[in-house]
């Protein structure tokens, strides 16, 4: 058995609801697909604690239309590395910060933050990044419906156009 296999092995034997949502991607790539917070936290903890995933490269945001997507990636001393996907609803991007189990991920969760509107619970204090200080509230650059030609960069505000009412006659934007 492959270290793939026996991380997958271990993962179900803890997690065996996650039957069918552990897969090997190719040699040393574990994918755990989407999971709701509860699960995600779960699973993170078994996995930094008890599995050997002891190193945290990056964190990936994603939008998926409705939600948004986290994708942690992490590796064990094996060379294996896992991709641990979290999913939250757009109306409510919260996340919990894995700060306190890998220091590291400060700068990447406060990217999550800026970039697509993550409410990262726990995240300890600090400075916006990677946009700057007069950036416009409420904007995320890195989801969908967001779009670039509506920033006035002069005076570092959002100005979509105005949504017509169907109903007077006019065709919505």
């Amino acid at each position: 058995m492959g270290a793939e296999e026996r991380v997958v092995a271990r993962i179900l034997e803890r997690f065996p609801v996650l039957e069918g949502r552990v897969f090997i991607q190719k040699q040393q790539r574990v994918v755990v697909d989407y999971l709701v917070r509860r699960d995600f936290e779960k699973v993170l903890d078994f996995l930094a604690h008890d599995a050997g995933f002891t190193t945290f490269h990056l964190v990936i945001g994603v939008d998926n239309g409705d939600a948004l997507g986290f994708i942690y990636v992490l590796s064990n001393e094996e060379n294996v590395m896992l991709l641990l996907k979290e999913k939250a609803p757009k109306s409510k991007p919260y996340i919990s910060s894995v700060c306190d189990i890998f220091p590291n991920a400060l700068w990447h969760e406060r990217e999550l933050v800026d970039l697509f509107g993550a409410v990262v619970e726990n995240l300890p204090p600090g400075p916006r990044y990677p946009l700057p200080d007069l950036w416009p509230a409420g904007n995320y650059p890195m989801r969908k419906e967001w779009n670039p030609a509506y920033l006035d960069k002069k005076t570092m505000t959002y100005n979509p156009p105005a949504a017509v009412d169907p109903a007077e006659g006019g065709e919505s934007k």
